[in-house]
């Protein structure tokens, strides 16, 4: 049986991959570990030309932390790694991600990719309800119409991957997810066949980081001036929320 190649995300000052390796083992799959950039405590000086700080807090409303540009540079290292394959399409997985048993009865259908972007794990996640896939293991897909949180673990196809590896400009949104994947045909699992391994029990390290500098999104009844908010206004009655 032909499965897409799957890369586990890790920090080498941080391996917490060992369950989720051994989840992939038990099931005879192959994986790589990819090794990310580590910005917990500082990004290093040889990418801060590859983000735009200014750029990220007019955008998100509150400044990046280096954690989350970090991140972000290391899922558009592996988005290079998969355009440049042959695979149609490869698996990611961050390394505190928890697939249960519908995950490996999935997998196997997604070597043809059924689609460009098909979300596992996701959170504030607006969909559209009549646009749906019907997945192997009684999952079923519905496609995303507002950027959703979390990039536990996700399909990508090789054309997508290309597109978000190789788009102009410096990085000025987290990893999860930028807007660009709207433009494509972009689908949320329901039900999550990925968790985030310990997400009840403790804080993440970017949560941790945004804390610590105090990163808090200011609002301002300015956004109500803006045609953008309108939109995702309307979006998000016309869509219904998944997670």
């Amino acid at each position: 049986m032909e499965f897409p190649p799957i890369y586990i995300l890790s920090l080498q000052g941080a391996q917490r991959f060992g369950a989720l390796a051994e989840a992939l083992e038990a099931r005879g799959l192959a994986y790589e570990v990819f090794w990310g950039i580590d910005g917990r405590d500082k990004l290093p000086e040889a990418h801060e030309h590859r983000v735009d700080r200014d750029g990220a807090e007019a955008r998100m409303g509150r400044p990046m932390s280096d954690g989350e540009f970090a991140c972000a540079l290391s899922h558009r290292q592996i988005y290079e790694r998969i355009a440049a394959g042959d695979a149609p399409s490869a698996i990611v997985l961050e390394d505190d991600a928890d697939p249960v048993p519908a995950f490996f009865d999935l997998i196997s259908a997604l070597a043809n990719p059924p689609c460009g972007l098909l979300l596992f794990d996701h959170k504030n996640t607006y969909v559209k309800v009549h646009d749906r896939l019907i997945l192997p293991g009684g999952v079923r897909a519905y496609r995303v119409a507002l950027p959703p949180f979390l990039a536990t673990g996700y399909m990508v196809s090789r054309e997508v991957a290309a597109h978000l590896a190789f788009r102009d400009g410096p990085v000025v949104q987290p990893s999860d997810w930028p807007d660009a994947i709207v433009q494509f045909d972009s689908y949320a699992c329901d039900p999550r066949v990925i968790t985030q391994r310990g997400r009840m029990a403790g804080t993440s390290s970017l949560e941790a980081g945004r804390r610590k500098h105090q990163h808090k999104r200011r609002k301002s009844l300015r956004r109500l001036l803006y045609k953008s908010y309108w939109r995702r206004w309307i979006t998000k009655r016309l869509a219904r929320k998944l997670a």
